[in-house]
C-alpha cells in the first residue's frame, strides 16, 4: 500500500463528489448519441465515404449510452438489437463486404469530434464543482 499526503496550509481534506462527474458524463454522452442520430437521420441511400442513411431508423435506435464501471467513462456505441436480424450491419458500414457494399463514414466518431469542445467545458465545470475543499 502507498500513503501519499499533501498538507496544505489551511485546508484539511478535500471531498470529492464522484455523483457530479458521473451525471457529467452521462450527460455528455447523451449529447454525442443525439448528434451521431442527427448525422444519419437523412433519408436517402448514402454513397460509399458518406453518413450511413436512415431506412428504418433501427440503427438509430440502438444507438445507447452505455455508463462504465464506477462511473468513470461512457460508451456510446450502436448495439444489436432484435430489429436487425442475424447480422450486425453498423459493422458493415463500417467496414464494407466483400460483395461490394463499400464503408460509410464513420459517423459516432464525427459525432464526438462536433461535440467535443461542449463536452469537455461540462466535464470540466462538474470537476470544478465534485472538489470541495474543507
Amino acid at each position: 500500500m502507498i500513503d501519499i499526503r499533501i498538507d496544505i496550509d489551511g485546508i484539511n481534506r478535500i471531498l470529492f463528489n464522484k455523483r457530479e462527474l458521473k451525471s457529467a458524463f452521462r450527460k455528455g454522452g447523451a449529447v454525442v448519441r443525439k448528434e451521431s442520430r442527427r448525422l444519419i437521420a437523412s433519408r436517402a441511400i448514402s454513397p460509399a465515404g458518406q453518413f450511413p442513411g436512415y431506412e428504418s431508423g433501427a440503427m438509430s435506435r440502438s444507438i445507447k449510452v452505455k455508463p462504465g464501471s464506477g462511473g468513470g467513462y461512457v460508451k456510446i456505441m450502436p448495439y444489436k438489437t432484435s430489429e436487425m436480424g442475424k447480422d450486425f450491419y453498423p459493422a458493415f458500414l463500417m467496414v464494407g463486404t466483400r460483395r461490394g457494399l463499400q464503408p460509410r463514414k464513420d459517423f459516432m466518431v464525427q459525432a464526438l469530434d462536433n461535440k467535443q469542445a461542449e463536452i469537455r467545458a461540462a466535464i470540466r465545470a462538474s470537476l470544478r464543482n465534485a472538489l470541495q475543499a474543507n
